[in-house]
């Protein structure tokens, strides 16, 4: 029997769910409704009514109409916690979108929530459902490379000024104006995904590897409340280090690239091969957009690709909730709960600096910072060096 599934937020992002309940026809599942404050912005709206599947304001109205078995969030991260909590306590298994939630003080009531209700709660960091990720975390949770000396993640997406005025203001934002946290920053939305995954390789099935120490340098260039660079430096016990850096504003783009080293292994991995990904990566790495292990005898091992299952989530959530599996598995509540925990650590303990106006060029499309992009790499280079010489003071 198909169970009944309903999706929170169809734009956006969410237009990935909306795409699959429409042009998947799975028969697993039954579309009962869709919850979108503003539904005119979706371009599938038409879509949505001709397959009859109706649109309500609210969650509660919602569920005032259907029983749904799996409720799938995709809305901004201030509404994360209130979405999750309806949805536990109408008996539905939630797939919410990343961040966990904004405030690490809503996770034990999470939690609780989620386990009254005998209820799975399922947080959308895609890799963390990719096949290759979970070979990966398998074989050095086993022991298969030794200890892991250091990680090094580095992603340069630039975004323009209509990616920071998207929504309803929350873009770019430390809170609403009741006062509620949102934390939006490239740390928490966009690259969220590559500083999580670092801590879910290393944790055991169904966590993450919790850090011993948080240190972050936070820029801005856009007029924003929040950063939009950053550098963060973690240290787990054992001695293992790891280093995170990010920009949404330098002027060239690199994908998603890391170097996880071992005792016994390399672990590789850049999304696009093109002349600015080769200058950070082996000669020998050659397989791009593929996860690689080069052992210290000279093995190489391919895990694949990390992107291959556009759908591994919902999938995964679909099916646990067709064997009625409470499981948190593979990416739940504990394991999502160590990024939000480091990012409230670095929003109450680091200060957002700016970068030095002269060093920031401002069109009417976007802003950027010539030379940015060069000085991160170097940091990827060599984690010790510091962003202070981009900042104000």
């Amino acid at each position: 029997m198909p169970i009944n599934i309903a999706l929170c937020g169809i734009g956006g992002y969410a237009m990935l769910y909306t795409r699959y309940i429409l042009d998947k026809n799975d028969p697993r599942i039954c579309p009962v409704g869709v919850v979108e404050p503003y539904p005119q912005s979706c371009p599938r709206l038409g879509d949505l009514e001709a397959a009859g599947i109706p649109v309500y304001a609210t969650l509660d109205e919602l569920y005032a109409a259907h029983k749904v078995d799996l409720t799938v969030i995709a809305t901004p991260i201030q509404f994360h916690t209130p979405q999750i909590l309806t949805a536990l306590k109408n008996g539905s298994h939630v797939l919410c979108e990343k961040p966990l939630c904004a405030d690490e003080a809503d996770i034990e009531l999470l939690q609780n929530t989620a386990e009254e209700a005998g209820k799975f709660v399922f947080i959308g960091y895609q890799w963390s459902y990719a096949p290759a990720t979970l070979h990966l975390k398998k074989d050095i949770g086993a022991g298969r490379f030794g200890k892991c000396l250091d990680m090094r993640t580095l992603v340069l997406w630039p975004r323009d000024l209509a990616y920071y005025r998207r929504g309803s203001g929350w873009a770019g934002k430390v809170a609403a104006a009741d006062g509620a946290l949102i934390y939006d920053s490239i740390a928490n939305n966009a690259t969220a995904h590559h500083l999580h995954n670092m801590l879910f390789v290393l944790g055991e099935d169904g966590k993450a590897a919790v850090p011993d120490s948080v240190h972050g340098e936070l820029l801005r260039a856009n007029s924003i409340e929040n950063f939009d660079t950053c550098k963060v430096d973690l240290t787990f016990s054992g001695g293992t280090k790891a280093c995170y850096i990010v920009s949404h504003a330098v002027d060239k783009v690199m994908n998603p690239s890391y170097h996880y080293r071992f005792e016994k292994a390399d672990v590789y991995y850049s999304q696009t091969k093109n002349d600015l990904s080769m200058a950070i990566m082996p000669e020998d790495y050659t397989e791009y957009g593929e996860i690689v292990a080069v052992t210290a005898d000279g093995e190489r091992i391919s895990y694949g690709n990390p992107f291959a299952e556009e759908y591994g989530k919902l999938e995964a959530a679909i099916s646990a909730a067709l064997r009625g599996d409470t499981r948190e598995f593979p990416c739940g509540i504990e394991a999502a709960s160590v990024h939000t925990r480091i990012i409230n650590r670095l929003q109450k303990t680091e200060t957002v600096k700016n970068i030095a106006e002269n060093k920031v060029v401002r069109t009417e499309e976007r802003v950027y910072v010539p030379g940015l992009w060069e000085a991160l790499m170097e940091c990827y280079r060599d984690p010790g060096r510091s962003l202070a010489e981009w900042t104000e003071d």
